[in-house]
């Protein structure tokens, strides 16, 4: 008899034990990733070293789960619908707190559908758009950090290079939601003392190379951020059409993408991908604990910015940079050989 009472005792607590850790898990808040981008994206991994840098530091229990429409290429555009149904399929098994929408494919497509539909909190990242277009002006259930290209270290590092004139700066990028989204702040923003010549977008490697060439008479070659593109019955990767772009550019190449000098190009000024995802992460806590802010955080838009060098690349151009970018590379871990 006794020992019955010590097992039905037994039975009891483990009982209470696994309603405990499902009611424990179940009430934890749960925050939801959605990338744009594939999750092989170089873009994609370092937002997310951010944002689990971010989460190494948090002590509140919580439910994190990342999920990557992979749609940010112009080559995958047919299968947008099947991508956009997936994650709302994942959405809604989910139930998130909080969906952090990573880059305007993310929120054109499936975040905005949540604006005022209650239950969960919309925190946009790295939005080169305005986020009233997305309709979310005004919503108490969305906040976020908008993108802004880092063109003052493009301007004024070409100034530096190019003295005593007037430099030339040709811009190409791809034909999807974030390189027209990067187009509009380009031609929105003051260049004097330099001048823009030739703009595109483009969606295939054709196109692509043809703007190269027909850009060889400006002194720089401004990219923005490249994804995979068709060529020929084949795709070429966001790495090749960096590699290429370098090799083969008469003007000087600038990327301005984390991926850029990375793949082989000479320099770039690029948005800061793990700042984007620590903030993100650091934002989201603070809206689900309302730590520092009642209601939702107040938007913010991030300026912050990375060098990165590849001083061969620039060499075999006879191009010398200034101390203070070689030293921006060298602290960030982008001053390449």
């Amino acid at each position: 008899m006794t020992k019955l009472w010590k097992n039905l005792l037994i039975a009891g607590f483990l009982a209470a034990f696994v309603v405990l850790l499902g009611f424990f898990n179940a009430t934890k808040p749960r925050i939801f990733v959605l990338h744009s981008a594939a999750q092989e994206s170089v873009w994609a991994a370092q937002v997310d070293r951010g944002m689990r840098e971010a989460l190494g530091r948090n002590r509140r229990p919580l439910s994190v789960e990342w999920h990557y429409l992979g749609v940010a290429s112009p080559v995958v555009a047919r299968r947008i619908n099947e991508a956009r149904a997936g994650a709302r399929r994942v959405i809604a098994g989910f139930k998130p707190d909080v969906l952090i929408a990573v880059d305007d494919e993310a929120n054109s497509l499936v975040a905005r559908d949540y604006v005022g539909r209650g239950g969960v909190r919309i925190l946009y990242v790295s939005l080169d758009r305005a986020a009233a277009e997305f309709g979310y002006a005004g919503a108490p259930d969305v906040s976020g950090i908008a993108e802004q290209l880092p063109l003052v270290a493009v301007r004024d590092a070409v100034a530096t290079l190019f003295p005593g004139r007037v430099p030339v700066v040709a811009v190409l990028g791809i034909d999807n939601e974030t390189g027209r989204a990067e187009m509009a702040q380009v031609k929105a923003f003051g260049w004097s003392p330099l001048a823009v010549g030739d703009t595109a977008l483009v969606s295939d490697m054709a196109q692509w190379k043809a703007f190269v060439n027909r850009a060889g008479d400006a002194d720089v070659l401004l990219v923005l951020g490249t994804h995979d593109l068709a060529d020929a019955g084949r795709t070429v990767s966001a790495a090749e059409i960096n590699r290429w772009t370098q090799d083969n550019s008469r003007a000087l190449p600038i990327g301005t993408q984390v991926n850029f000098v990375a793949d082989g190009g000479g320099l770039g000024f690029s948005p800061a991908a793990d700042d984007y995802g620590d903030r993100a992460i650091c934002l989201a806590l603070d809206w689900l604990d309302a730590r520092d802010t009642p209601g939702a955080p107040p938007p913010v838009v991030s300026d912050h910015f990375e060098v990165a060098v590849r001083q061969s690349r620039l060499a075999e151009r006879g191009v010398v940079l200034p101390p203070i970018y070689i030293e921006a590379a060298r602290e960030n871990g982008t001053l390449l050989e």
